[in-house]
Protein backbone atom coordinates (compact mmCIF):
# COMPACT_ATOMS: atom_id res chain seq x y z
CA UNK A 1 0.00 0.00 0.00
CA UNK A 2 1.39 3.21 -1.24
CA UNK A 3 2.33 5.63 2.19
CA UNK A 4 0.23 8.27 2.93
CA UNK A 5 1.66 12.13 2.75
CA UNK A 6 0.27 12.46 6.32
CA UNK A 7 0.09 10.95 9.29
CA UNK A 8 -2.90 12.18 11.22
CA UNK A 9 -6.30 14.28 10.12
CA UNK A 10 -8.00 15.93 13.29
CA UNK A 11 -11.50 16.38 12.22
CA UNK A 12 -13.54 18.36 14.41
CA UNK A 13 -16.82 16.33 14.56
CA UNK A 14 -18.01 19.20 17.39
CA UNK A 15 -16.62 21.51 19.73
CA UNK A 16 -18.92 21.24 22.44
CA UNK A 17 -18.00 19.68 25.38
CA UNK A 18 -19.37 18.26 28.51
CA UNK A 19 -16.35 19.75 30.65
CA UNK A 20 -14.70 23.19 31.01
CA UNK A 21 -11.24 22.37 32.12
CA UNK A 22 -8.69 25.30 32.76
CA UNK A 23 -5.74 23.39 30.98
CA UNK A 24 -7.55 23.00 27.19
CA UNK A 25 -7.93 25.94 25.09
CA UNK A 26 -11.34 28.34 24.82
CA UNK A 27 -13.17 29.57 21.67
CA UNK A 28 -15.85 32.08 21.07
CA UNK A 29 -16.84 30.14 17.88
CA UNK A 30 -20.55 29.25 18.13
CA UNK A 31 -21.25 25.92 19.36
CA UNK A 32 -21.41 23.59 16.02
CA UNK A 33 -21.43 20.34 14.67
CA UNK A 34 -20.97 18.33 11.51
CA UNK A 35 -23.73 16.67 9.99
CA UNK A 36 -23.17 13.23 8.53
CA UNK A 37 -23.30 14.04 5.30
CA UNK A 38 -20.54 16.81 5.48
CA UNK A 39 -18.58 13.91 8.12
CA UNK A 40 -18.67 11.37 5.74
CA UNK A 41 -17.45 13.82 2.91
CA UNK A 42 -14.27 15.50 4.61
CA UNK A 43 -13.68 11.86 6.06
CA UNK A 44 -13.22 10.50 2.78
CA UNK A 45 -10.94 13.00 1.40
CA UNK A 46 -8.86 13.06 4.51
CA UNK A 47 -8.60 9.61 4.57
CA UNK A 48 -6.81 9.36 1.30
CA UNK A 49 -4.35 11.90 2.86
CA UNK A 50 -3.80 10.95 6.36
CA UNK A 51 -2.97 7.61 8.19
CA UNK A 52 -5.18 7.96 10.95
CA UNK A 53 -8.31 10.13 11.75
CA UNK A 54 -8.48 11.85 15.13
CA UNK A 55 -12.47 12.91 15.35
CA UNK A 56 -11.33 16.09 17.39
CA UNK A 57 -9.55 19.49 17.62
CA UNK A 58 -11.54 21.09 20.53
CA UNK A 59 -14.92 19.37 21.60
CA UNK A 60 -15.66 16.15 23.37
CA UNK A 61 -16.32 13.73 20.32
CA UNK A 62 -18.92 11.78 22.36
CA UNK A 63 -20.91 14.87 22.70
CA UNK A 64 -22.35 14.53 18.96
CA UNK A 65 -25.61 12.83 18.95
CA UNK A 66 -24.69 10.66 16.11
CA UNK A 67 -21.05 9.22 16.89
CA UNK A 68 -22.45 5.51 16.38
CA UNK A 69 -22.74 7.16 12.56
CA UNK A 70 -19.84 8.59 12.09
CA UNK A 71 -17.69 5.92 13.45
CA UNK A 72 -20.23 3.45 11.15
CA UNK A 73 -19.46 5.57 7.88
CA UNK A 74 -15.52 5.12 8.81
CA UNK A 75 -15.91 1.82 9.15
CA UNK A 76 -17.61 1.59 5.41
CA UNK A 77 -14.52 3.77 4.08
CA UNK A 78 -11.70 1.04 5.53
CA UNK A 79 -10.21 4.15 7.49
CA UNK A 80 -8.73 4.38 10.86
CA UNK A 81 -9.96 6.31 13.66
CA UNK A 82 -8.20 7.06 17.10
CA UNK A 83 -11.13 8.61 19.36
CA UNK A 84 -9.40 10.65 22.21
CA UNK A 85 -12.00 11.67 25.10
CA UNK A 86 -12.44 12.93 28.43
CA UNK A 87 -13.72 9.36 29.11
CA UNK A 88 -16.91 10.83 31.46
CA UNK A 89 -19.18 9.90 28.32
CA UNK A 90 -18.23 6.29 27.16
CA UNK A 91 -21.59 4.74 28.44
CA UNK A 92 -23.62 6.85 26.64
CA UNK A 93 -23.96 4.89 22.97
CA UNK A 94 -23.73 1.46 24.84
CA UNK A 95 -20.80 -1.48 24.35
CA UNK A 96 -21.31 -2.18 20.62
CA UNK A 97 -19.51 1.85 19.53
CA UNK A 98 -15.95 -0.21 20.33
CA UNK A 99 -16.66 -3.15 18.06
CA UNK A 100 -16.61 -0.95 15.15
CA UNK A 101 -14.49 -1.90 12.31
CA UNK A 102 -12.95 1.24 11.78
CA UNK A 103 -11.60 2.23 15.17
CA UNK A 104 -8.07 1.25 16.68
CA UNK A 105 -7.33 3.18 19.63
CA UNK A 106 -9.09 5.63 22.17
CA UNK A 107 -7.04 7.73 24.62
CA UNK A 108 -8.67 9.26 27.89
CA UNK A 109 -7.16 12.13 29.19
CA UNK A 110 -7.19 11.82 32.67
CA UNK A 111 -6.58 15.02 33.46
CA UNK A 112 -10.17 15.79 33.28
CA UNK A 113 -10.92 14.56 36.36
CA UNK A 114 -9.20 17.07 37.97
CA UNK A 115 -11.72 19.37 38.54
CA UNK A 116 -14.28 17.03 39.91
CA UNK A 117 -15.02 16.85 43.46
CA UNK A 118 -13.04 13.94 45.04
CA UNK A 119 -16.06 11.55 45.56
CA UNK A 120 -17.07 11.56 41.83
CA UNK A 121 -13.55 11.01 40.84
CA UNK A 122 -13.04 8.32 41.98
CA UNK A 123 -16.37 6.91 41.11
CA UNK A 124 -15.20 7.85 37.27
CA UNK A 125 -11.72 6.94 37.62
CA UNK A 126 -12.97 3.16 38.88
CA UNK A 127 -15.42 3.09 35.78
CA UNK A 128 -12.75 3.82 33.56
CA UNK A 129 -10.31 1.05 34.82
CA UNK A 130 -13.64 -1.80 34.14
CA UNK A 131 -13.63 0.02 30.52
CA UNK A 132 -9.80 -0.80 30.10
CA UNK A 133 -10.31 -3.77 31.56
CA UNK A 134 -13.18 -4.61 29.25
CA UNK A 135 -11.87 -3.57 25.91
CA UNK A 136 -12.89 -5.42 23.12
CA UNK A 137 -10.27 -7.85 21.86
CA UNK A 138 -7.64 -5.55 19.50
CA UNK A 139 -8.77 -2.12 20.69
CA UNK A 140 -6.02 0.08 22.05
CA UNK A 141 -7.06 1.96 25.65
CA UNK A 142 -4.20 4.59 26.39
CA UNK A 143 -4.73 6.63 29.28
CA UNK A 144 -3.21 10.33 29.09
CA UNK A 145 -1.91 11.91 32.48
CA UNK A 146 -0.47 15.61 32.35
CA UNK A 147 1.06 17.62 34.84
CA UNK A 148 3.48 18.10 37.08
CA UNK A 149 4.93 14.41 38.09
CA UNK A 150 4.52 15.65 41.60
CA UNK A 151 1.40 17.40 41.70
CA UNK A 152 -0.74 15.41 44.12
CA UNK A 153 -3.43 14.59 41.81
CA UNK A 154 -1.09 12.84 39.08
CA UNK A 155 0.54 10.65 41.78
CA UNK A 156 -2.85 9.49 43.14
CA UNK A 157 -4.39 9.39 39.56
CA UNK A 158 -0.89 7.15 38.39
CA UNK A 159 -1.10 5.27 42.00
CA UNK A 160 -4.16 4.30 40.95
CA UNK A 161 -4.14 3.10 37.43
CA UNK A 162 -0.93 1.02 38.12
CA UNK A 163 -2.95 -0.77 40.96
CA UNK A 164 -6.30 -1.32 38.96
CA UNK A 165 -4.36 -2.12 35.56
CA UNK A 166 -1.41 -3.44 36.74
CA UNK A 167 -1.42 -5.37 39.98
CA UNK A 168 0.49 -2.17 41.87
CA UNK A 169 4.09 -2.66 39.88
CA UNK A 170 5.45 -0.22 38.12
CA UNK A 171 4.32 -1.28 34.60
CA UNK A 172 6.78 -1.71 31.51
CA UNK A 173 8.91 1.51 30.28
CA UNK A 174 7.92 2.26 26.68
CA UNK A 175 8.67 5.38 25.39
CA UNK A 176 6.80 8.43 27.14
CA UNK A 177 4.76 6.11 29.30
CA UNK A 178 4.10 2.83 30.76
CA UNK A 179 2.43 -0.35 28.77
CA UNK A 180 0.25 -1.55 32.15
CA UNK A 181 -0.78 -4.93 30.00
CA UNK A 182 -1.65 -6.35 26.55
CA UNK A 183 -2.93 -3.15 25.25
CA UNK A 184 -3.35 -0.73 27.79
CA UNK A 185 -1.33 1.82 28.29
CA UNK A 186 -0.53 5.06 30.91
CA UNK A 187 1.01 7.93 29.19
CA UNK A 188 2.61 11.24 30.72
CA UNK A 189 3.76 14.89 29.27
CA UNK A 190 3.50 18.98 30.85
CA UNK A 191 0.37 20.94 30.25
CA UNK A 192 1.34 22.12 27.06
CA UNK A 193 0.79 26.38 25.89
CA UNK A 194 -2.00 27.25 23.31
CA UNK A 195 -1.19 29.49 20.62
CA UNK A 196 -2.06 32.88 20.34
CA UNK A 197 -1.06 33.61 24.63
CA UNK A 198 2.53 35.08 25.79
CA UNK A 199 3.64 30.98 26.87
CA UNK A 200 5.62 28.71 24.45
CA UNK A 201 8.95 27.95 24.03
CA UNK A 202 11.80 28.66 21.33
CA UNK A 203 11.45 26.49 18.26
CA UNK A 204 12.80 26.06 14.66
CA UNK A 205 10.66 24.27 13.16
CA UNK A 206 6.96 22.71 13.66
CA UNK A 207 4.80 19.70 12.11
CA UNK A 208 1.55 21.16 10.65
CA UNK A 209 1.28 20.20 7.15
CA UNK A 210 3.95 17.75 7.21
CA UNK A 211 2.66 15.60 9.95
CA UNK A 212 -1.04 16.66 10.07
CA UNK A 213 -3.50 19.15 9.36
CA UNK A 214 -7.44 19.77 11.10
CA UNK A 215 -10.67 20.35 9.68
CA UNK A 216 -12.92 22.76 12.03
CA UNK A 217 -16.70 21.41 12.56
CA UNK A 218 -17.85 24.34 10.02
CA UNK A 219 -15.52 22.51 7.40
CA UNK A 220 -12.53 25.35 7.22
CA UNK A 221 -8.83 23.83 7.02
CA UNK A 222 -6.07 24.71 9.43
CA UNK A 223 -2.50 23.39 8.84
CA UNK A 224 -2.50 22.00 13.25
CA UNK A 225 -4.47 20.24 15.39
CA UNK A 226 -3.43 23.69 17.91
CA UNK A 227 -4.92 26.17 15.73
CA UNK A 228 -8.56 25.56 17.30
CA UNK A 229 -10.11 29.28 16.02
CA UNK A 230 -8.91 28.73 12.30
CA UNK A 231 -6.66 31.64 12.59
CA UNK A 232 -4.50 30.01 9.85
CA UNK A 233 -7.60 28.90 7.84
CA UNK A 234 -6.80 27.65 4.24
CA UNK A 235 -10.34 27.04 2.65
CA UNK A 236 -13.32 25.30 3.11
CA UNK A 237 -13.48 21.73 3.02
CA UNK A 238 -17.25 22.08 2.36
CA UNK A 239 -16.43 24.74 -0.51
CA UNK A 240 -13.53 23.24 -2.18
CA UNK A 241 -11.61 20.14 -2.41
CA UNK A 242 -9.31 19.11 0.46
CA UNK A 243 -6.47 17.97 -1.73
CA UNK A 244 -6.90 20.89 -3.73
CA UNK A 245 -6.47 23.22 -0.56
CA UNK A 246 -3.76 21.29 0.99
CA UNK A 247 -1.77 21.57 -2.03
CA UNK A 248 -2.55 25.19 -2.96
CA UNK A 249 0.59 28.02 -2.89
CA UNK A 250 -1.12 29.42 0.37
CA UNK A 251 -0.86 26.26 2.47
CA UNK A 252 2.45 25.00 0.82
CA UNK A 253 4.31 28.80 1.65
CA UNK A 254 2.58 28.14 5.59
CA UNK A 255 3.49 24.74 5.61
CA UNK A 256 7.22 26.47 4.91
CA UNK A 257 7.03 29.51 7.10
CA UNK A 258 5.77 26.34 10.17
CA UNK A 259 8.46 24.63 9.31
CA UNK A 260 11.11 26.77 9.50
CA UNK A 261 12.48 26.98 6.23
CA UNK A 262 11.36 30.60 6.25
CA UNK A 263 10.25 32.97 9.64
CA UNK A 264 7.58 31.57 12.12
CA UNK A 265 4.45 32.63 11.76
CA UNK A 266 3.55 34.76 15.37
CA UNK A 267 0.81 32.85 15.88
CA UNK A 268 2.90 29.75 16.11
CA UNK A 269 5.68 31.63 18.62
CA UNK A 270 3.53 31.03 21.68
CA UNK A 271 2.19 27.63 21.27
CA UNK A 272 3.94 24.79 23.13
CA UNK A 273 3.48 21.95 21.17
CA UNK A 274 7.01 22.08 19.86
CA UNK A 275 9.65 20.86 21.20
CA UNK A 276 12.38 23.42 21.45
CA UNK A 277 15.12 20.75 19.55
CA UNK A 278 13.15 20.69 16.88
CA UNK A 279 15.60 21.20 13.35
CA UNK A 280 14.17 23.26 10.44
CA UNK A 281 12.82 20.81 7.48
CA UNK A 282 15.44 20.28 4.81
Amino acid sequence: MMKKPFRRAFIEITNSCNLACGFCASSSRPKTEMTLENFERAAAQAGELAAVLFLHLLGEPFMHPRLPELLAACSRLGLKVNLVTNGLLLNKFGPAIFTEGCLNQVSVSLQALSGLPPERRAAELGGLMQFALRRPTGLIVSFRLRGNPDDAFVKDTKAAVLEALAGGGPGEKVRDGLKLREGVYLNFGSIFDWPGGPGGRPKKGCLGLRHHFGILSDGRVVPCCADVDGAMALGNVNEKPLAEILSGPRALALRDSIAGRTPMPPFCASCGFTAPDIEPAP
